[in-house]
């Protein structure tokens, strides 16, 4: 098996704080933070492309992001994704601050990504981590667990996101993609990136844990 790490400082971390992942969370508890209508309870940053159609929050290209009015500390966030063209490209913003890089991209300046690209042989990949600005963490990612997990260009993809202290999970469609460590920022706004691409989002759900 191919197991492809990234890491932000000089120590590797491997999948030992797995053991802490909630893997299978139920709706007891979760809330809603897109109602399927408008933007209520979202900031569009950077005058970024983001509507409502059909009851999906859509992102057509242009750059910047959406911001979530409130923040949030430990918790579980889901989501379905939908690339509506090959090599699409976006990103999930958690515990990020409210502040952005003063350039052209207006995509935040102390926070972390998970990449919400439609690639998956390249980092980085689909479900890894990218920092923004944030104190430098460790990650791991674990590529051929993404190419079995992948629905191609046009299918929707379930992530889920699990923030618990200073441990990261990403799943997609069920499999555990990356694990990150070392996360120091421990609260702030989940966001959504506009990077030029065609992207669709529904079923955005948060669950707070204590």
């Amino acid at each position: 098996m191919i197991r492809l790490t990234c890491i932000t400082m000089v120590t590797m971390v491997l999948f030992s704080g797995c053991k802490h992942l909630n893997n299978d969370s139920d709706a007891t508890g979760y809330v809603s933070l897109f109602n399927g209508h408008d933007l209520q309870g979202w900031v569009i940053e950077n005058n970024a492309l983001f509507s409502v159609e059909d009851g999906l929050l859509v992102v057509n290209r242009g750059v910047g992001w959406l911001r979530s009015e409130e923040t949030f500390g430990d918790m579980i966030l889901e989501m379905d994704v939908r690339f509506m063209e090959e090599g699409a490209n976006s990103g999930i913003f958690v515990r990020t601050g409210p502040t952005s890089h003063q350039n052209d991209t207006g995509w935040p300046d102390n926070g972390y990504q998970v990449q919400c690209m439609d690639r998956i042989t390249e980092m980085p990949a689909l479900a890894t981590m990218i920092p923004y600005g944030a104190p430098p963490f460790t990650h791991e990612s674990d590529l051929d667990a993404l190419a079995r997990a992948y629905r191609p260009t046009g299918q929707w993809n379930h992530f889920q996101i699990t923030c618990r202290g200073e441990d990261l999970f990403v799943k997609l469609n069920g499999t555990l993609i990356t694990t990150a460590h070392e996360i120091k920022n421990h609260r702030g706004h989940v966001g959504i990136q506009a990077e030029n691409g065609l992207v669709q989002f529904r079923n955005i759900r948060l669950l707070r844990l204590k």
